[in-house]
């Protein structure tokens, strides 16, 4: 036989009351066949089992809850484990595993076993995260961000006795379409652990991008209110020409300090330092006042403005109130003469002319007066909000450069009465303007490689954005291919899986005319619905039938398809539910039983029934004693 990856199989079952074992059992590779009378117990050791690998929502009877705990011995591709769990009413229990044979898991101390939850945490991993990795099985995510478990799985594995009409999954109360179309996905190998992880990473590189060209956005948008250039690679050319001005001047410095003299046209120029100042000193005064008065101006007009939009905003209400009241009043009549009093004949039924004057109406007239108003109201509107805004921009400039200007006066202030205060010689004028002209370059250059900084982190950004894009355009690229071979998978599975139960269905007893005339089969994870020939309503017997048959169809795809994730594991309870009667539940027993004589792989299928065929009774199929009510399956004890 061979080893298909994953495969589970349990080598033996044992309950325990206290210290005292309630039942114990050995089971072998293929198919185990579970036998008694009816409510002698079966359907308990097959929840006890089911619970013992992980289900939930069992439905205790009174004798399993006064047991303790349940271990089991398990095959996990071939490797052995033990897994003991505490029977109680309380959901979601934890798992303890012995990663060894039940014989050393008897003798070896409690610090062997390692205890699991039922959920994971950020310290602790679930006990089907510990098992699916011993099966070699990804990890899946289901419903909203929680994982699929071992629960979720035997669900489809273990068709118990209350689900005779749920055909795939056993009942659950907290069902939703989309973990049943993920767990489907996930048992027929449709669900690809390489396909989930390029989603995630895209999702993970989308928002990274994201995230990019967010902080890039802000930098470019601080770039443009501040005056700066947006491109700043041309910072290295100027840092070039700087550090050689920089040098220029300050080997000028140098030589001034050395040589102690000046040439004619150099000290004339230091002479007139003073006035040079004086005279920018009075242009940076004159540009600071300008620009607030131009500011100030700006604002009033911003201001007048918004009150002219208001009024213009109101115009345009009033002219729309002004057409309703004109519409009232229109189909207002006066009895009586508004001048003098007297009563007026009866209006004539003229619409045309006022009943009063008997003046042409001229409704159309009027409209057409609204109209025009209203069209240049708007007009007015749109070109005033235009205007308002180009002003509010140009205040907006006007409050950046401001302070510089005001800083710029300050500095030349400064410059003039240190120029003015004392008498220098024209060497020292000289000195004093090389030496404000070198402090200038060098905080230019000291900026300079500030916004080199800056330009380096624009461009690190930029590099990353563009790395990100690329991986996302490559991850694209590949779960598109994925989800090609995913769909093509599906479709193959889907195939084969109705192919098989079109056939096995054929060689039921014939009782039912769908079954005998099987010609097209059909399932549905997400509706947990099997259809035979369009139709999915059949008798009790027949829906059981149905049940079994299309766990065994899957069952039997998996022993074809290596790729498939159902663990070639089946638990098969109800074989003789829904009133079946006993040749059909023998002939039942017959197809599983044959059908697993074709497998060419290592697999388990457990089944109980409480009518069991002849040919069965003497095989090494069976396993454990026969059940009855005077000696049921738990040997519980009273305390």
């Amino acid at each position: 036989m061979t080893l298909l990856e994953p495969t589970l199989m349990v080598k033996r079952l044992v309950v325990y009351q206290g210290g005292h074992v309630a039942f114990d059992c050995t089971f072998h590779a293929g198919v185990n066949v579970i036998r008694g009378r009816n409510s002698s117990g079966k359907t308990t050791i097959m929840d006890l089992l089911a619970f013992s690998l992980g289900a939930e929502n069992i439905r205790w009877k009174p004798e399993a809850l006064r047991c303790s705990a349940t271990l089991v011995e398990v095959l996990l591709n071939g490797e052995v484990a033990c897994l003991r769990r505490e029977i109680d009413e309380a959901s979601m229990q934890p798992m303890s595993i012995f990663w060894g044979a039940f014989e050393a898991a008897q003798t070896t101390g409690p610090q062997q076993w390692e205890l699991y939850p039922f959920k994971r945490s950020a310290h602790r991993i679930s006990f089907s995260q510990a098992l699916f990795a011993a099966l070699k099985m990804p990890l899946a995510q289901g419903d909203g961000a929680s994982n699929l478990t071992l629960h979720q799985l035997l669900r489809v594995l273990y068709a118990d006795q209350p689900s005779v009409h749920s055909p795939i999954f056993r009942l659950d109360s907290f069902d939703s379409p989309l973990t049943r179309e993920m767990v489907g996905g996930y048992l027929a190998g449709v669900y690809d652990d390489s396909l989930y992880s390029a989603q995630l990473r895209l999702r993970d590189v989308s928002a990274q991008i994201s995230k990019q060209e967010t902080e890039l956005r802000s930098i470019f948008n601080v770039l443009g209110r501040s005056g700066q250039a947006q491109n700043l690679q041309f910072l290295t050319d100027k840092v070039v020409e700087l550090e050689g001005a920089r040098k220029v001047l300050s080997d000028q410095l140098t030589k001034l300090k050395e040589e102690r003299a000046l040439p004619r046209k150099e000290a004339n120029n230091a002479r007139a330092a003073a006035d040079g100042l004086r005279k920018a000193l009075n242009q940076a005064r004159h540009a600071e006042a300008s620009g607030k008065d131009r500011l100030a101006a700006l604002e009033l007009e911003i201001a007048d403005s918004q009150l002219f939009v208001k009024e213009l905003e109101s115009r345009l209400r009033n002219l729309d109130e002004s057409k309703e009241t004109r519409t009232y009043f229109g189909n207002l009549q006066f009895r009586f003469c508004p001048c003098c009093l007297s009563e007026l004949p009866d209006a004539e039924s003229n619409t045309e002319q006022c009943h009063l004057c008997t003046s042409p109406l001229g409704n159309e007239r009027g409209d057409t007066q609204l109209l025009r108003m209203r069209n240049e109201l708007n007009v007015q509107l749109r070109e005033s909000r235009i205007l308002s805004e180009a002003r509010a921009k140009e205040a907006e400039r006007l409050r950046m450069e401001i302070p510089h200007l005001s800083q710029r006066i300050r500095t030349l202030e400064q410059d003039y009465s240190a120029a003015t205060s004392s008498w220098s010689s024209e060497l020292e004028t000289a000195v004093e303007v090389a030496a404000r002209k070198l402090g200038a370059l060098d905080e230019e250059v000291r900026q300079a490689y500030e916004q080199q900084k800056l330009a380096a982190i624009i461009a690190e950004l930029q590099t990353r954005r563009d790395a990100l894009t690329a991986e996302g355009k490559r991850l694209e690229e590949a779960i598109q291919v994925l989800e090609q071979r995913q769909a093509q998978r599906k479709q193959e599975v889907a195939d084969a899986v109705n192919a098989a139960m079109v056939r096995l269905l054929k060689l039921d007893l014939p009782l039912q005319p769908e079954f005998v005339g099987a010609h097209s089969a059909y399932f549905d994870f997400v509706d947990n619905a099997v259809y035979v020939n369009g139709s999915r309503h059949f008798s009790e017997s027949s829906a059981v039938v149905l049940r079994h048959i299309f766990h065994l169809a899957l069952l039997t795809v998996s022993s074809q398809k290596a790729y498939m994730r159902l663990p070639r594991f089946l638990l098969l309870d109800g074989i003789d539910d829904g009133g079946m009667e006993k040749g059909r539940s023998h002939r039942l027993q017959e197809i599983i039983v044959g059908e697993c004589q074709r497998y060419e792989v290592d697999f388990q299928v457990i089944f109980a029934t409480s009518e069991i065929n002849p040919e069965l009774e003497e095989s090494d199929l069976v396993v454990g004693r026969f059940f009855t009510p005077e000696a049921r399956s738990l040997d519980v004890r009273e305390i």
